[in-house]
């Protein structure tokens, strides 16, 4: 089912009724699964709530609205109106069609995994018979869709069947729609989809242990399934408990957050390489104890290197991590967190950034943390220093400083302190420069001390343990006024983030500076001055 070079004469239609400058629907064809085999369910609430049924083939979704969504019931015959080709990348929307707009209302992935056409698939729809099986989150087994011999429809009505084998269920015993209501994607109900977010499309989901029994709704995409996006890491990999769910807000399983980081392991690894990094492990998931690891004494998660002691003195080797397969397998390991210093390990006495974690106090709004970080970049801009930024993932935002490594950590330290008791002094009713709750009420503290040696900071790209597993995620600095919060992204809703990638901070290598003139102008001294 490779895509057919006539995909963007197919998508036209659809590109005709939609105005792409008002609608954040896809308007690029997409990348299509590796065999060409996904298909996807996606509830759309317009003028009336109808089910979204789409098979892709030939480069495209070819499309169906079923106004009552799928029945399991072989003696039940579902109306399925033939609807434009959509492209492959709509597989994973989910928001909101602004009001006056083609389809006006609200969209979730209700179901989405692999189909395979029983026969020559391009022979059915022409013949107007399809028979195929469904291998998904919520719909598995065998199905048909048929052809109606209409007269004057303006689109062809087709009927959506259910077969009669081991997933069928009679409707008076079991109605899906109902009893399954929400996103396999976001845990979302359709009347509360989450922001606009482009999920990666139709990961199929394993064969329940019974098909007579629901799956639990919010888990439906938890467990681990093939994915022919996998690395081979991930593919190699044995995840123990994968089914457990690790937030319960999210309802995000450990088998979705290995996933995750499958999914973001090329990202990740241009900020983990090189660095002494730190752990921190869930055992219970997100709200349980959380265990801090910066060292081992043997080496339990395979491509997690021990460094040499001689970098630590007087402590068990530290660790780094270089290669997916360390990551995964460190996530494998109850690993929620990836934190990194700010030196290399083969420089690890001279740090090569400054990063400025600005942390609110209680009653600190979203709208004063965006205003607190333009103003901490218009000091760096003063002193002629590079500023990138990047969210937490929790409640607060990160601005990394890239230098020259010409001093040790006890003068970079320093120099950080200073910038930040210039904040508290000149504004003081936004900043201040001591630590701890009761010093930042209503303030925010820029904590300066991630700057010293052993000390690290969340990586870009790693979840964070909270209630929702934010992602802290690398922005450009006028997309600040965009973002809703430091936890803007999260592991479920990544999107098209994806693409973007670490493009905001391509120029970060060739912009590093001296901190000699900065910190003349401040008016520092360092302690180990070259």
């Amino acid at each position: 089912m490779a895509r057919s070079p006539r995909a963007s004469e197919a998508l036209a239609p659809y590109r005709r009724k939609r105005d792409f400058k008002k609608t954040p629907e896809p308007h690029q064809v997409g990348r299509g699964s590796q065999r060409g085999d996904s298909f996807v369910v996606q509830k759309h609430h317009a003028r009336q709530l109808h089910y979204d049924f789409r098979l892709e083939l030939d480069g495209t979704l070819k499309s169906w609205a079923v106004p009552k969504g799928p029945c399991l019931d072989p003696s039940v015959k579902r109306m399925a109106v033939h609807v434009e080709d959509h492209p492959v990348s709509y597989a994973g929307f989910e928001g909101t069609i602004p009001p006056q707009q083609y389809g006006a209302g609200t969209v979730i992935v209700w179901d989405r995994g692999e189909w395979q056409a029983e026969g020559d698939a391009r022979r059915g729809l022409a013949e107007g018979k399809l028979k195929f099986e469904l291998r998904g989150n919520k719909l598995r087994g065998h199905w048909t869709l048929v052809r109606m011999r209409g007269k004057g429809e303006k689109q062809e009505p087709w009927l959506l069947i259910k077969e009669q084998d081991a997933h069928a269920r009679p409707l008076a015993d079991y109605d899906i729609v109902e009893a399954e209501p929400d996103s396999v994607l976001s845990g979302r109900d359709v009347d509360h989809p989450p922001e606009v977010t482009y999920g990666r499309k139709a990961d199929p989901a394993p064969v329940p242990a019974s098909p007579r029994a629901p799956a639990p709704r919010k888990q439906a995409a938890a467990a681990p399934h093939p994915d022919p996006e996998a690395s081979p890491s991930m593919k190699a990999l044995h995840i123990t408990h994968a089914e457990r769910v690790i937030d319960k807000t999210s309802g995000v399983t450990k088998g979705e957050l290995v996933a995750y980081y499958d999914q973001v392991g090329a990202l990740m690894l241009p900020h983990l390489k090189g660095r002494p990094v730190a752990l921190v492990r869930a055992p219970e998931g997100v709200g349980g104890e959380l265990f801090f690891q910066k060292h081992a004494n043997q080496n339990e998660m395979q491509g997690v290197k021990l460094l040499d002691p001689a970098l630590d003195p007087e402590h068990e080797p530290l660790l780094q991590i270089d290669s997916v397969r360390g990551l995964l397998s460190a996530a494998q390991m109850n690993v929620l967190e990836l934190h990194t210093w700010n030196a290399t390990s083969n420089a690890i006495d001279r740090p090569d950034r400054i990063t400025l974690d600005l942390d609110p106090g209680e009653g600190v709004e979203w709208a004063t943390m965006q205003e607190a970080t333009l103003l901490v970049k218009t000091l760096l801009d003063e002193l002629a220093l590079p500023a990138f930024l990047k969210t937490s993932g929790g409640k607060g935002m990160h601005v990394v400083v890239p230098i020259r490594r010409h001093y040790g950590w006890e003068a970079v330290k320093g120099f950080a302190q200073a910038l930040v008791i210039h904040l508290a002094e000149t504004i003081p009713d936004r900043f201040v420069a001591k630590s701890g709750p009761r010093n930042r009420v209503g303030k925010i503290f820029v904590d300066y001390l991630r700057n010293g040696f052993g000390a690290t900071t969340v990586s870009a790209w790693s979840a964070r343990s909270r209630p929702g597993l934010g992602v802290s995620v690398p922005i450009e600095w006028d997309e600040l006024p965009m973002l809703q919060g430091a936890a803007h992204w999260t592991v479920r809703a990544i999107g098209e983030r994806l693409a973007i990638g670490n493009k905001p901070w391509a120029a970060m290598e060739k912009s590093r500076k001296g901190l000699a003139a900065a910190m003349k102008h401040m008016g520092y001294t360092p302690p180990d001055a070259p």
